[in-house]
């Protein structure tokens, strides 16, 4: 799955991985975030408008008449054109740029084991652009009813533990076609099917604090002695 993300990058970093001539200023006062769990704002990138932006959205989305908070849409829900998730993939395709993101892996088979947690990221250091799928829209609230959830691919399996599902991370060329209104759907969704490998990661333990989401160390990333 995909719990919690860094975004430790300044905004352009981001950006000029996607449009290197793009002339714009993007100012982010909140600065780098090491710990970013769900009913948070990160930092998307999206059309929702028309022209391009990076702005900060809620991630979680309660459609309408669900009780859950949805923080991931899973890969075969969404080629199989279920509900909720037919519902955005017209218009509601954004990218969550990140550095890496987090998985947590059992260290015994007791039914409250204690968990080593585990940072991935590109083994190249770049940042990670993931498909998102988000509900909002220019005008409403950055709010659960009007937010996001992140792509994720139970095929594919995570690094740490093969029963994980992972994010969808896309190459940059590939990416800022997801971001494009008029990229039609069926191709859209295609795209799904590249992302980067298990090969394009890597991955080492770290310290026990990040599973407190208030840990906002930079620290966070660095490799830790396993538990």
């Amino acid at each position: 799955m995909c719990g919690r993300i860094v975004q430790k990058s300044g905004p352009l970093d981001y950006v000029e991985r996607i449009f290197p001539n793009l002339h714009r200023i993007f100012d982010d006062p909140a600065g780098p975030r090491y710990n970013i769990p769900p009913g948070t704002r990160p930092l998307t990138m999206h059309r929702l408008a028309g022209a391009f932006d990076l702005d900060r959205q809620h991630w979680g989305w309660r459609p309408s008449g669900s009780k859950y908070l949805m923080s991931n849409a899973r890969l075969d829900k969404i080629q199989a054109n279920k509900w909720p998730w037919k519902l955005l993939t017209g218009h509601g395709r954004i990218l969550v740029p990140a550095d890496g993101w987090y998985e947590w892996q059992a260290l015994d088979s007791s039914p409250k084991p204690p968990k080593q947690p585990y940072f991935i990221h590109a083994a190249d250091s770049a940042p990670l652009f993931f498909a998102g799928l988000s509900n909002w829209r220019p005008g409403t609230e950055k709010d659960e009813a009007h937010g996001f959830a992140i792509v994720t691919d139970d095929s594919a399996g995570g690094m740490v533990d093969v029963h994980d599902r992972r994010p969808v991370a896309l190459p940059a060329d590939l990416a800022i076609h997801w971001l494009d209104p008029d990229f039609p759907v069926t191709q859209a969704l295609e795209l799904l099917q590249h992302g980067l490998p298990e090969t394009a990661f890597q991955w080492h333990p770290v310290r026990p604090e990040v599973g407190n989401s208030k840990y906002q160390m930079p620290d966070a990333i660095d490799p830790a002695p396993p538990i």
